[in-house]
């Protein structure tokens, strides 16, 4: 297909593309413009699930990307089921590729979180919901709005856990800024570009321009105390922080 057509493959079409080589390609890709500290990140989620490891968890990952958040809560609860959505056919046809050759019982749902009726037909049943890096994509006022959602699809007890980019605030911005510029950076341009010029490659045409982008989000505008604020809205409890670094935070909650 060529670029000029101004037209996304389908979701089908892009799963046909993709090889078990392309898989394995750019999941190194995606790891690497993910960072070093993304897999201890993945280990924190899963680890303070406050489950059973033998429970038939339900879980849904929202913006799932390639599927990251989902299969590391399979690895340490193999009974449970898990629903995977994410706005992006490409990024999801990576995770259903790499989620049947791994065995992983999911389900894959191309929905997008600025949509009111993105969770239609999901019944509110799950113990977990799990995001890394989904909701700095949204403005503060649809953030609210799928917090709310997020509670209503979570079972009494049910769990809420994410990461997410975060500033700090604003009496102590200066010097936190100063002591970012001494850690060594999680993520890169170069390593960005090279994840999508071979997704790119692959597909024949510019896939994120076609996509498109956002113009209103809150990227990494908003404090740690502004995520757990949004929580407090939708009346979720035993808020923890239970890990801030230099780029991002991971908070987890739960619903009576």
């Amino acid at each position: 297909m060529l670029e000029g057509s101004r037209s996304l493959l389908t979701q089908r079409e892009i799963q046909e593309k993709l090889s078990n080589e392309d898989l394995d390609e750019l999941l190194r890709l995606w790891w690497t413009e993910q960072g070093a500290e993304k897999r201890r990140d993945l280990d924190l989620i899963a680890s303070v699930i406050p489950f059973s490891t033998e429970a038939p968890l339900r879980v849904l990952d929202l913006g799932c990307g390639p599927g990251d958040v989902a299969r590391a809560i399979y690895a340490r609860f193999p009974r449970s089921r898990i629903d995977c959505v994410d706005r992006d056919a490409f990024l999801i046809s990576i995770c259903i590729g790499v989620n049947r050759r791994e065995g992983v019982p999911a389900q894959h749902f191309v929905r997008d979180l600025w949509d009111a009726d993105w969770h239609q037909g999901f019944e509110p049943r799950y113990n977990v919901v799990a995001t890394a890096n989904a909701f700095h994509w949204l403005d503060a006022l649809r953030v609210a709005q799928v917090f709310q959602d997020v509670w209503d699809l979570l079972r009494p007890g049910g769990v809420f856990v994410f990461a997410e980019p975060a500033c700090s605030e604003e009496r102590f911005a200066p010097g936190f800024a100063q002591w970012k510029a001494r850690q060594p950076p999680r993520y890169s341009r170069g390593h960005w570009e090279r994840f999508w010029n071979r997704a790119n490659e692959i597909l024949g045409y510019d896939h994120t321009k076609l996509l498109g982008s956002r113009d209103s989000r809150l990227d990494d505008s908003l404090p740690v105390s502004g995520w757990m604020q949004f929580l407090k809205n939708a009346r979720f409890e035993s808020i923890d922080v239970l890990l801030r670094d230099g780029d991002e935070v991971i908070l987890a909650a739960a619903k009576p």
